[in-house]
């Protein structure tokens, strides 16, 4: 009888320890695959694939804490935005590419505002939090398909993130693009780790009115503007990077607005058209920029 009632309180102890972790709300760590074999639990086929990448981070939105994997080598043909929401990861195996699609109507423009410029990847909604973004390369196409776009025009972004409390971009490559890398505003706790941009259309990372960005360790490749531009950013950091030009462009790091607490240090400037560093219009406090290595900058 003793044993009978002690394996009882056993059985009735394992089945409350099992329910505690949905009751305190905790997070899905499932992984969700696309890909272009066959193979995924969404699957491609080269044409119009953000169809199934949107249904992926569609069941991501309703599962915290899932990530959507996309499975390579493979080039992922986008021809509307991937729209991630909160407590996502989005990345991608060696060799996995988003390309924009062919024959796109315009995406942006010059007279739209930031939330309006259209873009490869943004968040889910009017806003997100902890969102994910790595080991993928976003091609913007522009060589290929739209030669005839005059770049900076505000047209075809690579990322617009608006309203984001939580973003890491980490490990990714931007390239070939009409305008902007990145485009990050109203956001807050942004880090940019190890990316590459090679000739975008204009800034590689613009952030505009953010709280909190470190920019680390990545290599940037002007064509048109700067390789990143801090307009009213607070705690700004950019460190350990490496920005040139494949021949246009203008500085590697461009402040603008109002700027508190900004550093930039141990970064490498180098045959820049403009000089390194550049103020324009700012109301500064607290901004050190100390030992970066500068050569051959206007």
């Amino acid at each position: 009888m003793q044993k009978r009632r002690l394996g009882t309180l056993l059985l009735v102890a394992c089945l409350i320890l099992t329910a505690i972790p949905a009751a305190l709300g905790a997070q899905s760590t499932k992984v969700v695959t696309v890909a272009g074999d066959g193979s995924g639990d969404y699957n491609c086929d080269g044409k119009a694939d953000d169809v199934q990448i949107n249904q992926a981070l569609e069941f991501a939105a309703q599962n915290s804490g899932t990530t959507v994997h996309l499975k390579g080598p493979f080039t992922y043909d986008i021809s509307d935005s991937l729209r991630i929401g909160s407590n996502t990861v989005l990345e991608g195996d060696s060799g996995t590419k988003i390309k924009l699609a062919k024959g796109l109507p315009v995406w942006g423009g010059r007279e739209s505002s930031i939330s309006e410029k259209k873009a490869m990847l943004m968040v889910r909604g009017s806003s997100a939090s902890s969102v994910t973004i790595k080991n993928i390369v976003v091609d913007g196409s522009q060589s290929d398909y739209y030669s005839g776009v005059r770049l900076g025009t505000s047209c075809y972004n690579m990322a617009t993130i608006v309203n984001c409390n939580g973003l890491t971009i980490q490990d990714v490559t931007f390239q070939n693009g009409c305008n902007d890398a990145m485009l990050i505003s109203k956001s807050s706790n942004v880090m940019i780790d190890s990316v590459t941009v090679n000739k975008c259309g204009h800034d590689g990372i613009y952030a505009y009115h953010v709280n909190g960005i470190t920019v680390k360790n990545c290599n940037f490749i002007n064509r048109t503007n700067s390789s990143v531009r801090f307009d009213s950013v607070t705690d700004g950091v950019m460190k350990d990077n490496e920005c040139t030009t494949s021949g246009g462009g203008y500085a590697g790091l461009e402040l603008q607005g109002t700027l508190k607490n900004i550093e930039a240090s141990g970064n490498y400037f180098h045959d820049l058209s403009a000089p390194a560093v550049v103020h324009l219009n700012t109301n500064e406090t607290g901004v050190n920029i100390h030992d970066n290595r500068i050569e051959n900058c206007g």
